[in-house]
């Protein structure tokens, strides 16, 4: 039964690998992963009026995924051109500006947002690229129940990103996702050491943060509360490609501990399935019944 209810504000897209497009953009990732988990995850996006987002739309419809799509009149549909190196990892072009650049904030997604029993509402970094959806989730998080909680992704792409919606990210944030790659960088803003646990503590002092999600590739993961922390070794696969490994990790982590599970338990399972899509093509492979029986 779906009993943790998330809204999930961003990027909705084509990824363009080497061996064909698939459906990707880190909201549509998080909604497929964590309806896995046993959420109900609404997608809010927005797609081109365009063959392209005709496709996704009817591929959405078909993964059963709850969502509230905009037509942008003004940008098309967005795409993302994904190189892959000899160890599957990506690197990124991606289109600037698209539709999902373009949300509006509409009285249906305020109807969406208002709602006393949402648990959670998702977003990242990247969504902020432009100013106008910056804008929107500032004026997004004033209308949501104090219960609600707040999800962020720290995706550092290219130049997809400023120090003001970084400080917007970590400063609202419940829970928090970035890795060791992107550490540095949050630290630098900060002016603190570069320790994830040290980023832990002194977003818990200083803001509201409850939860940090520190993902170090095959070097593992690590989870850190107030109370306890917890690292979990990854599993030693082959990768075919590592596209949406993070979002599927953050989606699992996040409805996990929304369901009160200790976090070992969380870093277990979430380690699984992100492991289980590195080794699949794209980032929404479909994941095995063996697997989410765990969930």
């Amino acid at each position: 039964m779906n009993d943790i209810k998330v809204v999930a504000i961003g990027e909705f897209l084509w990824d363009c690998l080497p061996n064909g497009k698939k459906i990707g953009g880190a909201a549509a990732n998080f909604c497929y992963h964590a309806k896995s988990a046993g959420a109900n995850a609404i997608l809010v996006s927005a797609i081109g009026d365009d063959e392209n987002g005709k496709d996704l739309s009817n591929l959405i419809e078909k993964l059963q995924i709850p969502q509230h799509l905009q037509i942008s009149k003004n940008y098309p549909t967005g795409t993302v051109l994904v190189k892959l190196d000899s160890d599957g990892k990506p690197t990124y072009d991606i289109v600037n500006p698209v539709a999902w650049d373009d949300i509006q904030l509409t009285e249906q997604l305020l109807d969406l947002i208002k709602q006393d029993n949402l648990d959670a509402i998702y977003f990242g970094s990247l969504i902020q690229r432009n100013q106008q959806n910056h804008d929107l989730l500032k004026k997004i998080i004033t209308h949501c129940s104090p219960r609600t909680k707040i999800i962020v992704d720290i995706n550092l792409r290219q130049n997809h990103y400023n120090h003001s919606t970084l400080l917007f990210c970590i400063e609202h944030a419940n829970i928090l996702k970035l890795n060791d790659e992107e550490l540095p960088i949050i630290a630098n803003l900060l002016k603190i050491k570069s320790d994830p646990k040290k980023l832990f503590d002194y977003l818990n002092q200083h803001h509201q943060l409850e939860l940090l999600i520190y993902t170090c590739g095959s070097d593992g993961s690590h989870l850190f509360t107030k109370s306890e922390q917890d690292y979990c070794p990854a599993e030693k696969i082959t990768a075919i490609d590592t596209v949406g490994a993070g979002d599927s990790f953050m989606a699992i982590s996040s409805v996990l501990y929304l369901k009160g599970k200790a976090l070992q338990e969380i870093n277990i399972k979430a380690n699984r399935i992100a492991s289980y899509v590195c080794t699949q093509n794209g980032s929404m492979p479909v994941i095995p019944e063996t697997y989410l029986a765990e969930l």
